[in-house]
């Protein structure tokens, strides 16, 4: 959104603002997708739902690119947004039915390598296209052809897995009863609040870095680039710890590495050592919403779509909260080192949520922990 933005403004000829602001109906979309994928599996299938959805993202990507109207563009991003947020909720729900231990937690993970390798990719496309001059709307062409591909390969996937260890997927996941405890409740509003952290940071530490170190544009720069470098390294790493250890290990250490590199970054008092913290943090939020949810999902027998929907919801509430919040404790004394400290105290409380879900783990004899 950050590259198309002034490309798409210049194409409506609106104020970049103002084009910004148009994006919140894709963001709002997917946050409402998620609350829906708490009903829509209880009465269709998988599959069927799946197609649905990536058939509207195509509808919404040729719509966007072929008909030139900024009013209808929201209607084509609420789309767009409704599809792919409900279509993600049903993949992670065939993920939890067709492996389980600790295949289930590694691929679930894996996830977060392809999503920052995706991130890269697609960030290269697309400042390509509009060095070139293209229209902004041809990366979304491109999104819908790929989008297309994965159809195909839906198609003609078979979805009815009858082995003892799966749940036929030919049925609707809303037959099974969903299981709620405090433990994955506490690591839902856990996940609410490291998000709520993590977007105050992205947010607010390349204006702390200006700020604070007299510099241009380039080192606040410089620092995201290695955050986002870092994060796709740590999501290969976290795959590859995560066919090894237990889950719940590796998010520890991402919230551990997370909350130590935003202490390092408020104490440091030179600009080198702040772009190497970059490093740091970008390990730290590499594959930490999938451990999350990989953990979560050992908390309950059984996992549902529910349970899924139930961290995904819990996830974007902390990221649209994030922007409101932050700024309104740097409104308090006019200081941008106040998000960041706002940040590391929302992290105190994150690592002690998880320490109090494991502690009524160990105490509750009936735990499906593994």
């Amino acid at each position: 959104m950050g590259l198309i933005i002034p490309s798409a403004a210049t194409y409506y000829s609106v104020e970049i603002t103002t084009m910004a602001t148009q994006f919140t109906w894709f963001t709002g979309a997917v946050f409402v997708g998620y609350l829906l994928s708490f009903v829509v599996f209880d009465r269709f299938t998988i599959k069927s739902v799946l197609i649905v959805a990536y058939g509207s993202c195509i509808s919404a990507a040729l719509l966007i690119h072929f008909i030139k109207s900024y009013t209808l563009l929201a209607l084509w991003l609420v789309i767009f947004g409704l599809g792919i947020s409900i279509a993600s909720c049903g993949s992670s729900t065939l993920i939890t039915q067709l492996w389980q231990d600790k295949a289930r937690q590694t691929i679930l993970v894996s996830q977060d390598a392809f999503f920052n390798g995706g991130g890269v990719i697609f960030s290269l496309i697309a400042s390509w296209f509009i060095a070139n001059s293209f229209q902004f709307s041809s990366t979304y062409l491109l999104v819908g052809f790929i989008t297309l591909l994965v159809l195909g390969l839906l198609l003609v996937a078979n979805f009815d897995q009858r082995s003892p260890e799966t749940i036929p997927m030919e049925t609707s996941p809303g037959a099974l009863t969903t299981q709620w405890n405090t433990e994955i409740i506490l690591v839902g509003f856990s996940l609410l609040l490291f998000m709520l952290a993590k977007i105050s940071v992205f947010v607010w530490a390349p204006q702390f870095i200006g700020e604070h170190f007299s510099v241009d544009g380039s080192e606040p720069g410089t620092f995201m680039s290695n955050i986002f470098s870092a994060a796709l390294v740590g999501s290969l790493i976290g795959t590859w710890l995560a066919s090894r250890v237990k889950v719940k290990y590796l998010l520890y250490s991402f919230v551990t590495i997370s909350t130590t590199s935003i202490w390092l970054l408020l104490s440091s008092r030179d600009i080198a050592t702040v772009l190497m913290l970059a490093f740091m943090y970008g390990i730290s939020i590499s594959a930490t919403f999938n451990a999350y949810m990989a953990y979560a999902l050992t908390l309950v027998k059984t996992p549902t779509h529910r349970n899924i929907a139930y961290m995904l919801v819990m996830s974007a509430l902390g990221g649209a909260l994030a922007p409101y919040c932050s700024s309104k404790v740097v409104e308090m004394r006019d200081a941008t080192d106040d998000a960041l400290l706002f940040s590391f105290a929302v992290l105190i409380v994150v690592m002690v949520t998880l320490i109090l879900s494991e502690l009524l783990s160990r105490s509750n004899p009936n735990s499906t922990r593994t």
